[in-house]
């Protein structure tokens, strides 16, 4: 007899705990969490980029442009890069979002121009840090090394920022978001399916 009023409770409470479960969302080109949402800032922008003492100033100029991309895209300021340096740690879990430049590298990934650690609660992103392979060859900005096999810093930047905001990899021709940048690629201006991702959370 007990089992058949322990049954009835059970079952109530899986419909009320489904009942509860957050709404799986389209991607839009989003990550997304074990629901299916969509991570990202919502709405906690802008988002602050610190430079490290270990970003050279000479890329100070390809990294506002890359933000200024995003901004004009967004029709608002989604990024603001402070640049007052700082130094320490540059991708701890200290909810300061942070562009380094990193003199070591997994030997087994020399190949990687940078990583971006997102660190989430939920479907809130709290911090995330850009930390670039210093081993690689740099230009300044589009066409500045016309014929070399420099990485193009702004295109690298703007990338990367995307994935702070919370966008996956996207490998549309004309998305900045492909996994892939191959040397003395200009991608510096955001494609269609950018920008509609974009729009979906910004």
């Amino acid at each position: 007899m007990r089992k058949w009023i322990v049954l009835p409770f059970i079952l109530i409470g899986l419909v009320a705990l489904q009942a509860c479960a957050p709404k799986a969302q389209d991607d839009c080109g989003f990550v997304q969490n074990v629901y299916g949402e969509r991570i990202s800032w919502k709405g906690q922008i802008p988002i602050v980029l610190h430079l490290h003492g270990s970003v050279p100033d000479i890329y100070r100029d390809a990294i506002q442009s890359a933000a200024n991309t995003w901004n004009q895209r967004a029709g608002k300021t989604v990024f603001q890069v402070s640049y007052q340096k700082m130094n320490g740690q540059a991708d701890g879990r200290d909810r300061m979002n942070v562009i380094s430049f990193s003199p070591t590298w997994d030997q087994a990934k020399m190949s990687e121009q940078a990583k971006t650690t997102v660190h989430w609660v939920g479907d809130q992103i709290q911090e995330a840090d850009i930390r670039v392979n210093n081993s690689n060859v740099f230009s300044y900005y589009a066409g500045a090394y016309a014929g070399t096999t420099g990485v193009n810093m702004e295109a690298l930047i703007l990338h990367e920022m995307g994935h702070v905001l919370g966008l996956k990899h996207n490998d549309k021709p004309t998305s900045v978001m492909q996994t892939y940048l191959a040397n003395n690629s200009d991608r510096t201006e955001l494609g269609p399916d950018d920008g509609h991702n974009l729009q979906c959370e910004y």
